[in-house]
């Protein structure tokens, strides 16, 4: 086993306070299992092999990410509600919304492109949102079942297939070959689903999921 006398740290704080030292961690990147040295707040330690991210020991971690899961919940219940477009030629207007992006595809007899936009636009995000909320509270709360760790790990499993980057640009692609057709209507759903981009971006980099699973260790001895 490789001592943590070998571990980079880097990105130091100068706040002194420690936390306790986990067990050993794999690599995700090259499956090499190293333990962990007891850090201070705001130090990163990083793969000796490949330089990897092995745990950044940020400050309030589980409490921010809390805080950009509810908000991104919010925004998605808004850019859900409200015409994502609107197209105006000739006199006539037409809006849609994410959901109505996938019925009018499923409806062009294009199915497997509209259920993989509702799947990557709407089922997925909601279900990052929804269930990471849900563990952050059993977490925070202590109140965690048998369900916490699974649900969990499923969550981590479905982070890349949220795509709702790539369908931002799609939509503004859309936007430049639309423009000298039609007039283009920017709605209130727009605004909405691009801050729901940067809650999301914001959750995935702020929440350590290597503080979850250490609280699943210690509470009730849950099994991973």
């Amino acid at each position: 086993m490789l001592e943590c006398s070998n571990m980079k740290l880097i990105e130091h704080s100068n706040q002194n306070q420690q936390v306790e030292s986990l067990s050993h961690l794999a690599c995700a990147h090259c499956d090499l299992i190293q333990s962990l040295p007891k850090m201070k707040l705001g130090e990163t330690a990083r793969c000796i092999r490949c330089n990897n991210v092995l745990y950044r020991n940020q400050k309030n971690s589980l409490n921010r990410s809390l805080a950009f899961a509810i908000t991104g919940l919010i925004l998605f219940v808004i850019s859900n509600l409200f015409p994502l477009l609107s197209l105006k030629a000739m006199g006539l207007t037409q809006e849609g919304t994410l959901f109505a992006t996938s019925l009018s595809l499923l409806q062009a007899d294009r199915p497997f492109l509209g259920l993989l936009i509702f799947l990557t636009t709407i089922v997925f995000p909601l279900t990052t949102l929804l269930g990471t909320i849900y563990v952050l509270i059993q977490v925070k709360m202590n109140r965690i079942n048998k369900y916490t760790a699974p649900l969990f790990r499923f969550l981590r499993s479905t982070d890349v297939w949220g795509m709702l980057e790539i369908f931002m640009l799609a939509v503004l692609v859309s936007v430049v070959k639309l423009g000298d057709l039609a007039d283009v209507i920017f709605g209130v759903s727009l605004y909405s689903f691009c801050l729901l981009i940067l809650s999301l971006s914001l959750l995935s980099s702020s929440l350590n999921p290597h503080d979850v699973w250490n609280k699943l260790r210690i509470v009730k001895g849950c099994q991973l």
